[in-house]
């Protein structure tokens, strides 16, 4: 492990009450004169200095410290100009060089799931079956208990047709295990499981969904895209508390890496409820858009509960939350062939994966939201999808004009190069996943053999996009994968493998800068979110939302970046997560 530079910060981040010098000249004054009333000095609550403060301003310029006042700055600058803002009462972080940024914003990010993730059986970042059969064993425990679920386990370890049954049913036969994929398409069910969700060899494949089978028919665990749902339905739904334990502890991992704003991308009535909850206790330490799921197969409503929760929408929004925006799902993903691609898939006798939505339908529903002022935001992998999508955004522009909705895109895979600049042209944000940007294990044991070179080496093109005049934001995906933007980041910069110094790239002219990623998760994502005057950049007027990071990003090597880590995250001026001392970053 390398050395962290810089490790005094828990020494040098002082928050301290400072006395203010006033220097008064001696005088005699008549015991019947009174001296002058003063006006009381405007302090800050907060200042920051001695720093590498980088604002993301319209100059993309550096300051030395800044000055926060009922939530906002007021002040950016140097010390000197910050300096008379300093009153009795004002709380002083000591950045001691180290750097500051606007608050990082995540445009599509899953926080329940991962906090359910956090609470239960947690198997993101697990590299081989015996370690995931190994955890999962653990998490059993008791077998007297009830439904077992898993989290975030890596498909790519299973090959084509996925994880089988018998590996789970030697865990248990008596309790039902359920494990979603990281990628959040897949499931992997014990016979105990597929039994209780009446799933047989006689069970057809319902729409748009895949059970894989044994030669005899029968399912053999693997459940793609909605047959998941057939297992989710047999399942106790949670409770409201059980939702907010799960809302709490995403939001306060997401807090943890410097996010202060994001998109939660899948959502229903029961996520609406959460957040209210939440936030009316005063605890919501986020600010919040949310994106209500349309129609798709993944279920989040019963009959046309959609509707009714779409038009109460507003009872559920406060300051920091807001119902804005509708998510529709185009297509699945590349594993297992659901993703939507303009070519056929090698070696499938020309299967090209269905979209969920026929072009007709999703004109109609895009055209309907954007008339009624909503952002739509789509989930598309394959390059049928996201031309599909593009297609649905351009004809909502032609029957109701241009608008400031601000529709974005998710994932783009695939992006077939007919429709890289479309993006810019017509003002659909780019919203990428830019951690899966590189060779890895998914792309070259499960995408490569069903795609082929030239498609696999044009995923993700996120320069191409930004040359083309796209507006590029991040997003981590999480559950799905890694919660921390500097992951994405440095991969998105790289192309490599973010937790290696080196290895194999995924096509090199797609690299990025360091500055275009840091956009991506803070002034452009802000505007994404509609919130771009209040947050975003550090400036005077906006809110002050603020990560501290242990070292300037800029000056450290590319492969350093994501090991960076963040020491204070704050809202509106208010400290949300801190990390404490540990052993290895004590004082020198």
């Amino acid at each position: 492990m390398r050395s962290d530079k810089n490790t005094g910060f828990i020494a040098h981040a002082r928050w301290l009450l400072l006395p203010v010098l006033l220097a008064g000249v001696a005088c005699s004054e008549r015991q019947d004169e009174q001296p002058p009333v003063q006006p009381a000095p405007n302090y800050a609550e907060l200042v920051l200095i001695n720093g590498g403060i980088y604002t993301v301003d319209a100059d993309r310029s550096w300051a030395e410290a800044a000055a926060v006042r009922d939530g906002a700055f007021v002040s950016v600058g140097s010390n000197v100009e910050i300096e008379p803002l300093i009153g009795p009462e004002t709380r002083i972080i000591d950045l001691a060089g180290r750097m500051a940024l606007p608050g990082f914003h995540d445009a599509h990010v899953h926080p329940t799931m991962g906090g359910y993730a956090l609470l239960g059986c947690d198997l993101e970042g697990l590299s081989s079956v015996e370690s995931i059969i190994e955890a999962v064993t653990t998490c059993a425990g008791d077998a007297d208990k009830g439904w077992l679920e898993g989290h975030a386990f890596n498909l790519s370890l299973f090959g084509q047709d996925g994880p089988h049954k018998s590996l789970l049913d030697a865990i248990s036969m008596t309790r039902p295990i359920i494990l979603w994929a990281s990628d959040g398409h897949n499931a992997w069910a014990n016979s105990t499981a597929l039994e209780l969700a009446g799933i047989t060899a006689e069970t057809p494949d319902p729409a748009l969904g895949v059970i894989e089978r044994d030669p005899d028919g029968s399912p053999s665990g693997t459940l793609r895209e909605t047959a998941q749902e057939l297992v989710r339905a047999a399942m106790p739904k949670p409770t409201l508390d059980d939702n907010v334990e799960a809302l709490r502890a995403g939001i306060t991992h997401l807090n943890s890496f410097g996010v202060t704003s994001f998109i939660d991308a899948w959502v229903g009535l029961e996520d609406y409820q959460s957040y209210q909850a939440i936030d009316q206790a005063g605890g919501l330490t986020a600010r919040v858009v949310t994106s209500l799921t349309y129609e798709s197969g993944f279920a989040k409503h019963r009959g046309d509960e959609f509707e009714q929760v779409l038009a109460g929408r507003h009872a559920y929004e406060s300051e920091r939350i807001h119902h804005g925006s509708v998510k529709l799902f185009l297509d699945g993903v590349l594993e297992g062939e659901t993703a939507a691609l303009v070519d056929p898939y090698v070696g499938m006798h020309g299967k090209r994966g269905d979209l969920i939505l026929e072009p007709e339908a999703l004109n109609a529903a895009v055209t309907r939201f954007d008339a009624m002022g909503l952002q739509v935001h789509m989930h598309a992998i394959g390059d049928r999808a996201v031309r599909a999508g593009l297609d649905a955004i351009e004809a909502a522009r032609l029957q109701n004009g241009a608008s400031d909705n601000r529709h974005h895109i998710s994932h783009l895979q695939l992006i077939h190069i007919d429709d890289i600049e479309r993006f810019g042209a017509l003002d659909t944000a780019a919203n990428f996943q830019a951690l899966w940007a590189w060779p890895d294990d998914w792309i070259m044991e499960l995408n490569l053999p069903v795609l082929g070179e030239e498609r696999v080496q044009g995923m993700y093109p996120i320069a191409s996009v930004a040359r083309g005049g796209g507006r590029i934001v991040g997003g981590s995906d999480w559950n799905v994968s890694s919660a921390n933007p500097l992951d994405a980041i440095e991969t998105a910069i790289r192309r490599q493998d973010a937790f290696d110094d080196g290895g194999p790239a995924l096509n090199e002219n797609e690299r990025v800068s360091l500055g275009a990623m840091i956009d991506a998760y803070t002034i452009n994502a802000a505007w994404v979110m509609h919130q771009e005057e209040r947050s975003g950049s550090i400036e005077v007027g906006k809110q002050a939302d603020i990560v501290v990071l242990d070292r300037n990003i800029f000056e450290v090597p590319e492969t350093e970046i994501n090991e960076a880590k963040v020491l204070i995250t704050l809202l509106a001026g208010e400290t949300i997560w801190a990390r404490r001392a540990s052993a290895d970053e004590s004082t020198q």
